[in-house]
């Protein structure tokens, strides 16, 4: 999963969102300073096999679930939020993979090179914003396929006019308008640097942190305390008051079938 912050390293692979130190001399970063072979073929492992093999996988199983879950028979409420969930995370398993996975090759294979040095460091920039505006519509998705859960087993008389397949529609586009408001700053948090590589003869990129993502106060505001608050207490909290209060009534339910039988 996306965390909150991006570390800048000293490789080209430096969009990795983590939540590491805020300094940084952009002077001193090169685009084609060089990692130890250990962390080179950790992320070749973990990035360049495991992610993309997963995410080929979890991409197919999203697609699957659309499929059975769009049919006619299958209209409903919950199954509406549900194949947003899935549009959703499919689109940020993309994003993960073109982040993360595709760069995770070159340094240990040498094999996407343009990828490495041309198409990776200029789309990071935007893709970036994106997966973080997928990450928390399928936070907030999945806080409200639970809150369509609780209504219906918690107060089955409002879950007619509450959970129809109109009003889910309504969820998933205030959910997706609400995620792109608030990782809208996300946009000026890179930028691009040009390097010209004596090597390979040629100019090189990198994707790397702008002046605005350094501000400190950015970083306590809204990387730290809005992340922290938006995305883990808000949804953490949301998800285990809902599902005790599923569990309450489910546990009550049976206690009474139990009494009569």
């Amino acid at each position: 999963m996306i965390t909150e912050e991006i570390d800048v390293t000293n490789e080209v692979d430096t969009f990795n969102i983590t939540a590491a130190n805020n300094t940084f001399n952009p002077d001193a970063f090169s685009c084609l300073d060089s990692q130890s072979d250990q962390i080179i073929f950790f992320r070749f492992v973990t990035n360049g096999i495991l992610l993309n093999f997963i995410g080929c996988f979890g991409i197919l199983g999203n697609l699957i679930s659309m499929i059975i879950l769009s049919r006619p028979q299958m209209r409903s409420s919950i199954n509406y939020l549900l194949i947003g969930l899935a549009r959703i995370d499919t689109v940020l398993i993309i994003t993960s993979i073109l982040l993360f996975g595709l760069p995770g090759i070159y340094p240990y294979s040498g094999s996407l090179f343009n990828y490495y040095f041309k198409v990776y460091p200029h789309i990071a920039p935007v893709v970036y914003p994106l997966a973080t505006v997928m990450q928390t519509a399928s936070v907030y998705l999945t806080m409200t396929v639970s809150l369509e859960r609780y209504v219906a087993v918690c107060h089955p008389l409002r879950a007619r006019s509450l959970c129809t397949y109109g009003r889910a529609r309504i969820y998933v586009i205030g959910i997706v308008v609400f995620s792109t408001l608030y990782n809208i700053p996300r946009l000026w948090e890179g930028k691009i640097k040009a390097e010209w590589s004596e090597e390979y003869n040629m100019t090189v990129y990198c994707p790397m942190q702008s002046d605005f993502r350094d501000n400190e106060y950015y970083q306590t505001v809204y990387i730290h305390w809005l992340y922290l608050i938006c995305m883990y207490l808000v949804p953490f909290l949301s998800l285990a008051i809902l599902n005790g209060a599923i569990y309450r009534q489910l546990k009550g339910f049976l206690k009474c079938m139990q009494d009569l039988y």
